[in-house]
């Protein structure tokens, strides 16, 4: 916290590796977040219990969950673990009021077909809020995980339309130098400009869109 707090950080995100498997550990720093004055993070793959859940939304402000495949026998295989608690979770966290985006990272021919791809857009949509965000991310290569080569553009640009099209009003293309920022869903005004690490550029007026007044979600 003392570092956080020298470097004039807002927030501490809990990532790389996995924040569930260390629970003990996150609610004590959390706690001394919020005794600061800071916001806490969690990116992760939303596999929690119910009892998990109830610890960790009082110092939790916010999440990014991956829902990694839309099909129950495609996320077993590659995770070990079932899609429906993951879902359930997000809902859970959403409902709770903590801010809640998805990621869902595409490889060609696991998880990028038009079934699962609507799947989770509608699943968003539905179940969640058309204002929660959607990033959908390239997948390259790595050495444990190499034999597929990496996603296609296009096959992003696909899937961001797809999500469109099922009304959500943020969507995100992820490691992609295109479709990183944010648009007023009103009036199409830009209003945060990203470009990689660097901070961004936020043009709200109080939260709304300076054109047309239109209210941004997010925390700004």
């Amino acid at each position: 916290m003392e570092a956080a707090i020298a470097t004039g950080c807002q927030s501490v995100a809990f990532t790389y590796t996995e924040p569930t498997i260390s629970l003990e550990y996150n609610l004590d720093v959390s706690r001394l977040a919020h005794d600061a004055g800071l916001k806490t993070i969690y990116i992760t793959n939303g596999y929690m219990t119910p009892e998990m859940l109830e610890l960790t939304i009082p110092t939790l402000d916010a999440a990014n969950v991956d829902i990694k495949a839309f099909d129950e026998s495609i996320h077993r295989k590659y995770t070990a673990g079932h899609l429906q608690p993951v879902l359930d979770v997000c809902v859970a966290l959403h409902k709770a009021g903590v801010w809640l985006e998805v990621t869902t990272l595409l490889i060609p021919g696991i998880n990028d077909d038009e079934t699962q791809l609507q799947g989770v857009a509608e699943f968003i949509a539905a179940k969640l809020s058309t204002d929660v965000p959607w990033h959908i991310s390239r997948y390259f290569p790595q050495p444990h995980f190499h034999e597929i080569p990496a996603t296609p553009a296009r096959t992003i640009f696909h899937a961001i339309d797809i999500g469109r099209k099922a009304g959500l009003r943020y969507v995100y293309g992820g490691n992609l130098q295109t479709f990183t920022d944010t648009d007023c869903p009103n009036c199409g005004e830009r209003v945060v400009r990203r470009m990689g690490y660097a901070d961004a550029i936020v043009e709200l007026n109080e939260g709304a869109c300076p054109k047309c007044g239109f209210r941004i979600a997010g925390v700004w």
